[in-house]
This record gives structure tokens, sequence and C-alpha cells, in this order.
């Protein structure tokens, strides 16, 4: 879990897990223009995670007033070592927490409901997902099955 930093920077202050209340009101006792590096964590790392990050980060480009670090031109990083980590890096003036989150929330959202539901499925009725994939391919079975056979000749 490591964030490469532009050679000329190095870590100021260093929090662990926060709240996005805190992170907000942590951002707003620091003076302006200051540097903030915030790693959102997800459970996994799923199929698309790189493409919402750079979603993301040309949404937040285009954001007026929300500048990113002079050294790095990017908003939105996922993680270089393959965890499942955005890196949000940014200058804080005035505090922009609450509409960063607001931006993330709307494109890394589908991917957390989609799970969601299937996770609340899966504990609700064990095993039904291998049922419902079993039927489906009986189903498709049933049907193409029939089309398979050599056409009887007419008399």
């Amino acid at each position: 879990m490591a964030f490469k930093l532009p050679a000329n920077l190095g870590i100021g202050r260093q929090y662990g897990e926060l709240t996005p209340a805190s992170v907000t009101a942590l951002e707003g006792s620091l003076p302006a223009d200051s540097r903030m590096l915030v790693g959102l964590r997800f459970s996994e790392r799923y199929e698309g995670f790189e493409e919402d990050c750079e979603r993301a980060n040309e949404r937040l480009l285009s954001e007026p007033g929300l500048t990113t670090w002079p050294e790095y031109s990017r908003f939105v990083t996922p993680d270089p070592d393959g965890e499942p980590i955005a890196w949000v890096s940014y200058q804080s003036s005035p505090a922009w927490w609450t509409i960063i989150l607001l931006i993330l929330g709307g494109i890394f959202i589908l991917p957390i409901i989609g799970g969601f539901g299937a996770w609340i499925i899966d504990l609700m009725f064990p095993g039904l997902t291998e049922i419902i994939m079993l039927v489906a391919i009986g189903g498709l079975m049933f049907f193409l099955l029939p089309m398979l056979k050599p056409a009887k000749e007419k008399k």
C-alpha cells in the first residue's frame, strides 16, 4: 500500500483510517493549498477498476476550481501495486473533499451496489446462485438439443 510521491515531496502528517467527515474536518484545519492524499480502499479490485479511476480522474479534471498537485497532473490513480485502492491527490483550497467524494461516489457506486446485492442474496439463500446457473444451463440445453437433431424427411 504505497503511493509514489514526486521526488521533491515528503509526508508531512500521516493518519490512519478516517471517515469522510473526519477528512473534511482535517482538510478544513489545514492551511490553504495543502496537498491532500486520500486512499479509498475497496474490498477487492473489481473488473473495470482502472477504467473507473480514469473516468473519475477525467470528471475531476473538468471540475472548476479543483487543482491537482503541480508535479502530478492526476486526481485519481489506481494503486500501482495492484491493491484495491484508488489514490486521490489534490490541493485543498477551499475544502474540496465533500465535493470530490460526491463525484467519486457517482462513478464507483455501480460496482459497490452490484456486488452488495449479490452478496445479500447469497447470505439469505446460500447456494441460490449455483441453482440459478444450473437451471439456466438446463433450459439452454432443453432448447438447443432439438435444434441439433437432423431434420426428418417428409414422405
